[in-house]
């Protein structure tokens, strides 16, 4: 095989491979085997009849192009490994352009596809050490609030006759000619706590079971738009919390009194918060270095990431909305062109981020050892009902890829303190 780069532009290139028609008679010959099987001449049966017969019996062209094919699939991935030895990363599937192609002669096709680009970064380093870091706190309240919120999780319900108050637990139908077609629905929620817009529940304050009423207010996302739902109260029943004492502790694990839980509440609050302030400092740390990086974006990454956040978007309008997407792009008053062109711009940044960061980890030679890559990966998989549905459903390949990726730059930001 020979290769000739014959463009190398920002993000794409063009190459020219020749093979030589004794290695390319291998694949001429593949193809008249496979064409051989499959088809039925006079006097032999199916499959059966020679190789010389079966070629004469074949249209010269379509032969060629059979064998053409069978070559490149094998010489593309050999082409790949000979341009990373020269620092070129393909990252498409190529255009092929067939331009020399005739039995006994050397084959000769032109390969073009979209490449990782060069990337210019600042002194990253310097840039990192810039970032805030804030301290960690967690105060008493914030302990109180979540022992609050696990005895709420745990009250005693009790029907009352009396109207519904806050802090009451309300059960009830309703449905609105603005959302889903007047779908009627039921729901059980604490009232005043934001399950649903603050107009609404103030509404529902006062409600007795078995009352019904029809409520109008206006949205807070679109404030001239006014929204009409009919509301029919179920039920109204009353919180009985249980008491926050050590008998209430060891219901809940292992915990010996009260004391025990309200640490591990606080440790658990405080690797949350952890956990933000690393996000944010990782998120002002990119921000800060994307403004002074120069780099060429490739179509082929903001297309595929921009397909992703739109599936992803779709799914998630299923899973929590329980409407259809058409429903959803009604109700936010969009198309889905508008969203999608809002979807390349935010592409746009995680790519050029993505770009910013494995260039980073190339200097930093971060790597991702076998137990990182085997816990993330088993990670993954865990979605999956079984082993046969993981490896029916998923492109190992891909995903080791992925993880290897997203670990290297884990610890490359972990490297700069991040």
């Amino acid at each position: 095989m020979k290769l000739t780069i014959k463009e190398n532009k920002k993000t794409k290139a063009k190459i020219e491979i020749e093979q030589e028609w004794e290695d390319f008679k291998l694949f001429y010959e593949k193809a008249l085997s496979s064409f051989a099987k499959e088809i039925e001449l006079p006097g032999f049966r199916k499959g059966q009849a020679p190789a010389s017969l079966v070629e004469s019996s074949l249209d010269p062209a379509k032969l060629l192009v059979e064998a053409a094919t069978l070559s490149v699939d094998d010489l593309w991935p050999k082409a790949v490994a000979d341009l990373e030895k020269q620092k070129i990363e393909a990252i498409s599937q190529p255009q092929i352009e067939l331009l020399k192609l005739a039995k006994g002669n050397e084959f000769v096709f032109s390969a073009e596809f979209e490449i990782m680009p060069e990337i210019v970064l600042p002194d990253y380093k310097a840039f990192s050490q810039k970032i805030e870091k804030k301290e960690i706190k967690v105060e008493n309240k914030e302990i109180e609030e979540t022992v609050s919120n696990i005895q709420k999780s745990r009250a005693s319900l009790i029907e009352k006759k009396e109207p519904a108050k806050k802090e009451d637990f309300v059960e009830i139908n309703f449905s609105s000619p603005d959302v889903e077609n007047g779908k009627l629905r039921k729901d059980g929620f604490i009232l005043g706590k934001g399950s649903y817009p603050e107009e609404l529940e103030a509404n529902l304050v006062g409600m007795s079971a078995g009352e019904s009423k029809e409520v109008n207010f206006n949205s807070k996302e679109e404030p001239a738009k006014s929204l009409k739902v009919k509301v029919e109260m179920l039920a109204v029943k009353e919180m009985k919390l249980p008491e926050a004492n050590d008998e209430f502790a060891k219901t809940l694990g292992k915990f010996e009194n009260m004391e025990a839980l309200r640490k591990n509440i606080k440790e658990g609050i405080e690797e949350e918060k952890k956990t933000a302030e690393t996000q944010r400092r990782r998120e002002d740390f990119l921000a800060e270095i994307s403004k002074e990086t120069n780099v060429d974006l490739p179509q082929v990454l903001i297309d595929k990431e921009s397909v992703q956040m739109m599936n992803n978007a779709k799914e998630q309008v299923s899973q929590n909305l329980g409407i259809s997407f058409e429903e959803y792009l009604k109700k936010i008053n969009k198309k889905e062109e508008d969203l999608k062109k809002e979807a390349e711009e935010a592409a746009k940044k995680r790519v050029k981020n993505f770009l910013i960061m494995r260039e980073i980890a190339k200097r930093e030679k971060t790597e991702a050892s076998a137990e990182q890559m085997e816990e993330r990966i088993n990670a993954i998989l865990s979605y999956y009902p079984d082993l046969k549905a993981a490896e029916k459903e998923a492109n190992f390949e891909k995903i080791s890829a992925y993880v290897e990726d997203e670990i290297k730059q884990e610890n490359a930001f972990k490297t700069l303190g991040l």
